[in-house]
Formats: C-alpha cells, sequence, structure tokens
C-alpha cells in the first residue's frame, strides 16, 4: 500500500469512528431528552358501603400421606416441591416378607381346591376295587368262623368242649361279621360319593383361602404408597432406612391450582353474603383478584359471633399459603357505580373531555376516562381504566399520546 492509500484508509476509518460516534450520541440523546414521569398502578377501592374482610390463603387441597402398614422405608421416590400426579408411587417399603405371604396363601388355595375336586369327582375304580375285594376277604372269614362255631357248639352240646373254648369261637364269629360290616359301609359310601355337607364344608374352606389370598396381596400393594390427589409436595417428613408407622404422616400434598380465603364476616353482615357471589380479592394491597364465595358457614365460630366464609381463587402461581388477603364483598353495579379511584392531578382535560395516560412498557397511550369526585384530591374513574393500570400520576402540558417515557 503506497501512501496516498495509507491516507485514504485512515481517513475512512476517522469518518466510520465519527459516524458511530454520531449514532450513539444521537440514541443517548433520544433516551435522555424522553421525559421522566411518576406513574401509580390503579387499585381498586371499597366503597364506604362495601363490606369487608381478611383472611388467610389455604389451599384447595391438603392431604397427609400415611402408610396403611407399618415397615422399614426402601425408597423415597419425591422431594419437597415435586409436582406429582394422583397415583404416581411416593414412597416403598420393604416387602420380602409380605411376598412370601402371598405364596403361602397361593399354596394354600391349591390344596384346598385341588381336595374339594377329587372329592367332588368321587371315589376312584381302583379304589373300589380294593374295596370290593375286601369285602369278599371278609365274607370269606366271616364264613368260616360261622362253621368253625357251629362245630364247637356241636361238641359243646354233646359236653366235648368247654364253655370257655365255646367262647371263644362265638367272639370270633362276632368280630368276623363286625369286619365284613364294616367294609360293606366302606364300599357303600364310596359308591354313594360325599354328602352335600362334606362338598360345602371343602367349598368354604376354598372360599377361606381365597380372602387369605386377597387379604396378602393387598398388604403387599400397601407397601407402595401412592399420591391421593394430584398436587405439589409441600412437606417430606421420611427418609429411607426410617420406619413408617400406619396412621402416622409420611408426607404433605396440597393443590394449589385454586386457593381459598377463609375470613370471618360479622353477624350483621353475614346474611347480605350470597354462595356464589363474585368478590374482590385483594393481596399485598396492589395486587387484585376475582373471587368466588364458595361457602357460608351455618354457625359461628366458637369464640366469637363471627361465621366463617370461604372465597375460591384461581391462583395465577403467586399466591402461596399463608398469605393474607383482602375480600371485598360488593356487587358488579356497585363497583361500577363507585370506580377507582386515581389521583386528581393525573386526569388532563382537552377538548371539553378528560383523559389519562396509561404506560404500557415505556409508551404512554392517552385514554378517555369518565369520573366523578371523591373530594379535593382525588376522583372515581367510572370508565376508561381497570384495576391494576398503570398510569401517570402529574403528566406534563407537552406529554403526547404514544410518547416515549421514562417512568419514575
Amino acid at each position: 500500500m503506497n501512501k496516498t492509500q495509507k491516507q485514504i484508509a485512515g481517513t475512512f476509518t476517522i469518518m466510520v469512528l465519527l459516524l458511530g460516534g454520531c449514532s450513539d450520541a444521537s440514541e443517548n440523546n433520544q433516551a435522555s431528552n424522553s421525559p421522566v414521569v411518576r406513574a401509580m398502578k390503579v387499585v381498586g377501592t371499597p366503597a364506604s358501603s362495601d363490606l369487608m374482610a381478611s383472611g388467610k390463603i389455604v389451599p384447595d387441597q391438603e392431604v397427609q400421606v400415611v402408610s396403611k402398614i407399618s415397615g422399614r422405608v426402601l425408597d423415597v421416590n419425591v422431594k419437597e416441591g415435586d409436582k406429582v400426579e394422583k397415583g404416581t408411587v411416593l414412597v416403598t417399603l420393604e416387602n420380602d416378607e409380605l411376598v412370601i405371604q402371598v405364596h403361602q396363601a397361593e399354596a394354600g388355595i391349591a390344596a384346598s381346591q385341588a381336595k374339594l375336586n377329587d372329592t367332588k369327582a368321587g371315589a376312584r375304580k381302583q379304589d373300589l376295587d380294593r374295596l370290593n375285594s375286601a369285602l369278599e376277604q371278609a365274607k370269606a372269614s366271616w364264613d368260616v368262623a360261622q362253621k368253625s362255631y357251629d362245630r364247637m357248639k356241636t361238641l359243646y352240646d354233646t359236653g366235648a368242649l368247654t364253655q370257655a373254648d365255646l367262647e371263644k369261637a362265638s367272639l370270633a364269629l362276632e368280630q368276623a361279621k363286625s369286619g365284613y360290616e364294616q367294609t360293606k359301609s366302606q364300599l357303600d359310601l364310596a359308591k354313594a360319593g360325599a354328602t352335600s355337607n362334606s362338598i360345602a364344608a371343602l367349598q368354604a374352606d376354598v372360599t377361606r383361602q381365597k380372602a387369605a389370598l386377597d387379604l396378602a396381596r393387598t398388604t403387599l400393594s400397601n407397601s407402595a404408597i401412592v399420591a391421593p390427589i394430584n398436587g405439589e409436595i409441600a412437606v417430606r417428613n421420611i427418609e429411607p432406612g426410617e420406619m413408617a408407622v400406619a396412621g402416622a404422616p409420611l408426607l404433605t400434598i396440597v393443590k394449589m391450582d385454586n386457593v381459598m380465603v377463609q375470613a370471618s364476616v360479622p353477624q350483621a353482615s353475614i346474611n347480605q353474603i350470597k354462595k356464589g357471589q363474585k368478590v374482590q380479592v385483594i393481596i399485598n394491597k396492589d395486587k387484585e383478584m376475582e373471587g368466588i364465595v364458595e361457602f357460608i358457614s351455618p354457625i359461628s365460630d366458637k369464640d366469637s359471633t363471627t361465621f366463617p366464609v370461604k372465597v375460591i381463587v384461581k391462583n395465577d402461581g403467586t399466591l402461596r399459603a399463608g398469605m393474607i388477603a383482602e375480600v371485598i364483598f360488593s356487587s358488579d353495579e356497585s363497583r361500577k357505580s363507585v370506580g377507582l379511584e386515581i389521583p386528581k392531578t393525573a386526569v388532563v382535560e382537552k377538548d371539553g373531555k378528560k383523559y389519562v395516560y396509561k404506560v404500557n412498557g415505556h409508551i404512554v397511550h392517552m385514554t378517555p376516562v369518565e369520573v366523578t369526585d371523591k373530594n379535593a384530591d382525588w376522583v372515581y374513574a367510572t370508565s376508561g381504566i381497570i384495576a391494576s393500570d398503570q398510569i401517570v400520576v402529574e403528566p406534563g402540558a407537552d406529554l403526547q399520546d404514544g410518547a416515549q417515557v421514562q417512568v419514575n
């Protein structure tokens, strides 16, 4: 590059830097030239005739998760803050012994059922053949005993045999006859089969064994403790290796999609409230939400004449259990007729109409409003704005619609 080319390149670089500097200066000047305004968030203010009550926010549902059985904890599958769905396994207990009990119950059912089946099927052919053979032998023994007795009796009658020998022969005859009758009875029973009472008794035993198996399986399933509702784990009281006691809280689940405001209303005002009535709920004095009266107690608090009232509020994710809320019980008509309190300085008049400047980000928008006086410093805006709008408190005369501002 020769000297002339270097001079041209240097001049070009300087121009670029100057232009860049001018651009930055222009942007900075534009930001610094934006008017600084003071803004406020509009909050719904109750009328003097409105009924107000303070209350604490509680979860829509709060459930203590307990175990139905006692046992050592094998696993805890959740931690505080986790979202869970109904049926999710939260805690698992050691269950080796419970599995063995299930197997024992299954074996008991198999044995009882087999015995019942055999009884219903009756005697097998082999058993009948054995009994028939035994009956024939018993009959033959009886016949032999009878002939022996007859011979002995003849000898006794001729005086050739003693009384004692005759009695021995008589006893042998009775034993042979009894053996025959017993064998014949066994054969008759085998042919007739089991009685209805015997079968009923065996069937009852099978039913009992099945109940024992159901109980063993239920106990085994109880070793897996599941979430009873959808919600969030709020408290965890158990760790792996610890003993879970039946009925003792292991976890706490809360459902916060909706929350309840529990308030108390004086006796003189309770009949002004209706179930299903829409109410205004204010959190931290600047957050306004809509609620619905869910419950009005038919009985007062034990230690006062106030009545518990529950208001349900849809949670936008910012409401937490334990927060304090103000509940304003008033109709939509009375709310519209009273309006929203704003400072009189926020209202400007142009061409016979009244306006306020709404702030959206860093841009203001001139919005027509209707107002009525409250006092020397404040007015009620009955249209044009809603609670939670941000407005300029003291707009300057040169503030224009659509202007960029710096909010102080």
